[in-house]
């Protein structure tokens, strides 16, 4: 079986950033969001999620999202999968500062 590392999978990036800032908005540990997820009927380990998000750093290597578990994540935040795989306009903030502060990248506030 081949390995699921890469040096890049830009996709699956963006779909660990967009995981991580979606799961501490609503702040969920990563065992919560394994609970939501299994609930949703597609158990995903809390393990994997915390890989998933570690592709928000580009010194780590990646780790492809497999399709299944999109769309069971999508389903738990309330979107489409596609909505996962868009690219924000700035990564630092994911397009969503905390509130009361601005972004330092973008100048985006909340």
């Amino acid at each position: 079986m081949p390995s699921r590392l890469a040096p890049d999978l830009p996709a699956s990036r963006i779909v660990g950033a967009r995981v991580h800032a979606l799961r501490t908005e609503r702040g969920w540990t990563l065992r919560e969001t394994a609970r939501q997820v299994e609930a949703a009927g597609k158990p995903i380990g809390y393990a994997t999620i915390q890989r998933l998000e570690r592709n928000r750093n580009p010194a780590a290597p990646v780790v492809a999202v497999i399709v299944d578990d999109l769309i069971a994540l999508a389903i738990v935040f309330g979107l489409r999968p596609d909505e996962l795989l868009a690219a924000p306009d700035c990564v630092a903030c994911m397009d969503k500062p905390p509130a009361g502060f601005a972004c330092r990248t973008c100048g985006a506030t909340a």
